[in-house]
């Protein structure tokens, strides 16, 4: 079992909010703010947790965003991306210029 304490609640958090798990994140942050872990009344960690929430409401999208049912932006911008790219590039043969050439001849060719 880990001990817990406010400095690995804040650790945690952060790395929570790396990878964009916000509500734990903030459900992490509310605990410390609120004096849960040992060392959550030292002034030290009370910045660190402002700091953590300020970057936290950086990052997490706006309220009207998140509750959109199935829209995944990234997921859509990839989308986008790929179908813009298919359409705007037209597909490269690998072989070299010469054999495309002979292929074309290929079926009236004698053995």
């Amino acid at each position: 079992m880990i001990y817990a304490e406010s400095n690995k609640a804040c650790n945690l958090a952060h790395f929570l909010i790396k990878q964009a798990r916000y509500d734990e994140a903030r459900y992490i942050h509310g605990d410390v703010w609120r004096g849960k872990y040992l060392g959550s009344d030292d002034t030290k960690t009370k910045n660190r947790v402002e700091e953590l929430l300020l970057e936290l409401d950086l990052k997490q999208p706006p309220p009207f965003l998140q509750n959109i049912s199935g829209l995944d932006l990234d997921d859509d911008f990839v989308n986008g991306l790929e179908q813009l790219i298919s359409e705007w590039a037209r597909p490269k043969s690998r072989r070299l210029p010469i054999f495309e050439e002979i292929s074309t001849f290929r079926d009236q060719l004698a053995c």
